[in-house]
C-alpha cells in the first residue's frame, strides 16, 4: 500500500486517493475523472488559491501567524516577519478574492479555507516530497542498468 490523500471531516471521509496510479482501480479512476471533470467549474477559484500560495514571502507570513500567533496577528505581529508594510497589504490584497485571510478589527487571521489549503499545501506537499523522495532513494532498480 502506498501512499494517500483522505480529506476527512469528523468521521465522514470526503476524500480518499492513492496517490500512484499503478494503484488506481477502474472505480479510483473513474472517481479521479469525475473530481477533475467537476473542478472544470472552480479553475479559477483553484488558480487564485495557487497564486496567492506561489509568493514566498505571503507563505512565510502565513506560517508565522500559524505557528506564533494562534492564527490571529496584529499589523505589527505581521511586521516581525515581513519587514515592509507592503507585503502585509499585498497578503490582505491577495487574498481577499478568496477570502483566505479576514481583517478583524486590529488584526487578520486565516479563514478556514486559508488554513485548511495553507496546511494542506505546506504540510502536505512537503510530506508528498519527502515521501517521494525517501522512496526514490530506496529504489535501486535503475542501477542495474
Amino acid at each position: 500500500m502506498g501512499l494517500r490523500l483522505t480529506l476527512q471531516n469528523d468521521e465522514e471521509v470526503l476524500l480518499d486517493l492513492p496517490l500512484s496510479e499503478a494503484s488506481w482501480n477502474p472505480a479510483t479512476k473513474q472517481l479521479i475523472t469525475r473530481e477533475l471533470d467537476d473542478s472544470e467549474a472552480d479553475l479559477d477559484a483553484l488558480c487564485d488559491i495557487c497564486d496567492f500560495f506561489s509568493n514566498k514571502r505571503r507563505v512565510q507570513i502565513l506560517s508565522h501567524m500559524v505557528k506564533n500567533c494562534n492564527n490571529s496577528a496584529s499589523f505589527t505581529d505581521l511586521l516581525k516577519v515581513a519587514v515592509n508594510p507592503k507585503y502585509i497589504s499585498d497578503l490582505v490584497n491577495r487574498s481577499s478574492r478568496r477570502e483566505l485571510i479576514v481583517k478583524e478589527g486590529r488584526g487578520y487571521s486565516l479563514s478556514p479555507l486559508g488554513l485548511g489549503s495553507f496546511l494542506l499545501l505546506s504540510l502536505g506537499t512537503r510530506r508528498l516530497i519527502k515521501e517521494t523522495n525517501s522512496i526514490n532513494d530506496d529504489d535501486k532498480s535503475f542501477e542495474g542498468q
